[in-house]
């Protein structure tokens, strides 16, 4: 496994849950969010990185991305 290391910023993760209504976000709510969209965003991308490889490239494009999520 590979090892998180915190990329996501907290005030993004604020805008967002404000976004859908939230008047006020705690910060641990904040790093919440931040940790299960980087692990979602990380194991999207593993899936991703085989249909790449699986096409025979070694870049990951758009299409395998939607590919992943849609097996998600």
């Amino acid at each position: 496994m590979i090892k998180m290391v915190k990329i996501l910023p907290l005030a993004a993760m604020g805008r967002i849950m404000r976004q859908v209504g939230a008047n006020r976000v705690s910060d641990n709510a904040k790093k919440a969010l931040a940790e299960v969209l980087q692990e979602f965003g990380s194991n999207l991308s593993e899936k991703a990185w085989k249909f790449a490889q699986h096409a025979g490239r070694t870049t990951i494009k758009a299409e395998d991305i939607k590919l992943a999520q849609k097996e998600m």
